[in-house]
């Protein structure tokens, strides 16, 4: 009966915000011309209004409901962009607002974030384990990090004029996207910006979840060498929202299983933007040449920026044992002599107890501001070293692009990986290389598929490769999941897209896999196309994965005095009822693609565009 009310609401929500959609209509779209001429004012505008229902198609384990059918994701988006244009100036405004509705699963993991309040509470009173977000939090509500159009800033998403100062000089000035790079999914180069995952994690366009930026952009052109030299500067200017890469870590939908409904900012400060590593006040810079050597182009640049994903700076008593006997007591007291068996993160960790502060934490800690109890959440500041280059090749009629991103020094979360919270161990710096090779290539499967035009096809290939990485780094993807990195994590991805009765039924396909760890993601979809105003888009978003996930199991069966009975993973029995650990559960074999066991959903956009 409930699966059925569920269905209802998501049929409601569709055709109650296509009603809205109806008064969007094409007459809206409109230039005005002002002035003695048409090129001293002029301002033009078009956009769309969009509904997106996301339907989860398994129980999450996390809600003592069946979440199968259950809505998980039910948005509405209003965006506009403006052209204007004064004298020698175009200017460019995009502004967007947005409005998510609090689903009954959104809410089921807003009162599981209250139980975390309270256990923390009954186990560390003396501590504020308020969050950031919450009923119980200090900053707003659950829903705070999916409404994010609160301030005139979210709203006015981009607004910058672009000036042809000379016949070769170009600037662009003003809150903007600036994009460098050729890859899609896993980004190299193009980490001007942080993104927002919150939402839908990376399947949207990149133009979606970028966050945008206050630059002065400048392009000269240099004619003789048939290139053009594109440089950069971020004055500091952005609110702290605007820096960093956002991810569910307040507890949400898209936070890794099985961490649904657990908000870490507990017990963790998001973010601390005044790091000495990290300061978001700080400038930050970046060069590019763009050239062509005969049919092929090329790049090469550098750029001061912040590392796309947060790193965890844990709190140094907390290593050090400190007062966290109680915290430690709660999720699980292990072996805190003999490193092969299980130690709490509460607990010494002798690996680095025998080293200077310094040396474990490569200078993080001396920037620790101690206000929570775990550690802070922070985007050390890193340098990247880039090269691209892209060549049609008429034998393979094909586009064949790479890109190569050298970052000395990239920040990655170590140790502690036989404890609830591996990784928490502190911060590590190691030189590291992405590379991307990819082809495109368009497929004429007229006759065969039945398409009217050659269809679309993209291979890609993505390596991490972290130099000189030992075993005994201990170095993990992210904090609290404790698959070590490989020495080399590469990814293939495929797209895919067809095109029937005048692209007006657009079939697409996008499938990734993880090569060094194991699973993967496959996305099958089709857009309906109406006139020039209307879309509607159905997709499954559809992961598997090799069994590694992060499994809830219970601290009881894993807090054996004799290591060994523990297993390999330190998972046995898993008898305890799913969702109470509220922070950590052990594991040590969970790789990126694991994580997301049991997310697949259907998803809906329907777009009316004017």
């Amino acid at each position: 009966m409930k699966n059925n009310t569920s269905i209802k609401k998501v049929g409601g929500f569709l055709l109650g915000f296509g009603g809205l959609m109806a008064a969007a209509s094409p007459t809206f779209a409109a230039d005005f011309d002002y002035g003695l001429d048409d090129s001293f004012f002029k301002i033009s505008y078009n956009g769309y209004v969009r509904t997106t229902v996301g339907v989860l198609l398994q129980d999450s384990k996390e809600t003592a409901a069946d979440d199968k059918w259950r809505m998980s994701q039910a948005r509405a988006t209003v965006n506009v962009d403006w052209d204007i244009k004064t004298g020698p100036l175009n200017w460019r405004v995009v502004t967007r607002v947005e409005e998510e509705y609090k689903t009954d699963y959104l809410e089921d993991l807003s009162e599981r974030m209250d139980k975390q309040h309270a256990v923390l509470n009954g186990v560390l009173p003396q501590l504020d384990n308020r969050g950031t977000y919450g009923r119980s939090g200090t900053e707003g509500s659950f829903m705070d990090q999916y409404e994010t159009t609160d301030e005139i800033m979210d709203i006015v998403r981009e607004i910058y004029f672009d000036w042809q100062i000379t016949d070769r000089l170009f600037a662009r000035i003003g809150r903007q996207q600036l994009v460098w790079g050729e890859s899609d999914f896993f980004q190299a180069m193009d980490v001007v910006h942080g993104y927002d995952f919150r939402q839908r994690l990376f399947y949207e366009n990149n133009e979606e979840w970028r966050k945008p930026l206050f630059l002065f952009n400048f392009v000269y052109e240099v004619h003789e060498w048939d290139g053009m030299l594109n440089f950069y500067i971020r004055p500091g200017l952005d609110r702290a929202v605007d820096m960093g890469s956002n991810y569910n870590i307040e507890g949400g939908r898209w936070i890794p299983t099985p961490y649904r409904g657990v908000d870490f900012t507990q017990v963790t400060d998001a973010y601390n933007e005044d790091h000495n590593k990290g300061d978001w006040d700080d400038w930050t810079y970046g060069i590019r040449w763009n050239g062509r050597w005969g049919s092929a182009g090329y790049s090469f640049s550098y750029m001061k920026t912040f590392n796309p994903q947060p790193v965890i700076n844990p709190n140094l008593n907390l290593n050090a044992g400190g007062s966290l006997a109680g915290f430690g007591e709660y999720y699980g007291v292990g072996d805190s002599v003999n490193t092969s068996g299980f130690r709490s993160i509460g607990q010494a960790d002798p690996t680095v107890l025998n080293m200077p502060v310094d040396q474990a934490l490569q200078g993080y800690g001396d920037g620790y501001r101690g206000d929570k109890l775990l550690g802070e959440w922070l985007y050390p500041e890193i340098d990247v070293f880039g090269f691209t280059v892209n060549y049609f090749s008429m034998a393979m009629d094909s586009t064949l692009s790479a890109e190569v991103a050298f970052i000395p020094n990239k920040p990655y979360n170590f140790g502690q990986l036989k404890s609830d919270l591996p990784g928490w161990g502190g911060i590590k710096e190691k030189d590291t290389l992405n590379v991307m090779l990819r082809i495109d290539k368009e497929f004429k499967w007229q006759q065969i598929l039945g398409t009217h035009r050659p269809s679309l096809s993209s291979i890609q290939l993505f390596d991490t490769w972290i130099i000189n990485r030992k075993k005994s780094d201990e170095i993990v993807e992210f904090a609290s999941f404790g698959e070590e990195k490989s020495e080399h994590t590469v990814y293939l991805t495929l797209f895919t897209l067809l095109n029937y009765t005048r692209d007006t039924i657009n079939p697409s396909l996008v499938v990734g896999t993880d090569l060094t760890n194991g699973g993967g993601f496959v996305i099958p979809a089709v857009e309906f196309v109406w006139g020039n105003d209307w879309r509607l888009k159905v997709e499954a978003d559809l992961w598997w994965n090799d069994g590694d996930r992060k499994k809830v199991c219970g601290k009881a069966e894993n807090n054996a005095s004799d290591p060994s009975a523990v297993g390999d993973l330190g998972v046995s029995g898993c008898s305890k009822a799913v969702g109470d650990d509220l922070l950590g559960v052990r594991e040590n074999n969970a790789s990126f693609m694991d994580w997301f066991a049991r997310d697949n959903q259907l998803v809906f956009k329907l777009t009316r565009q004017f």
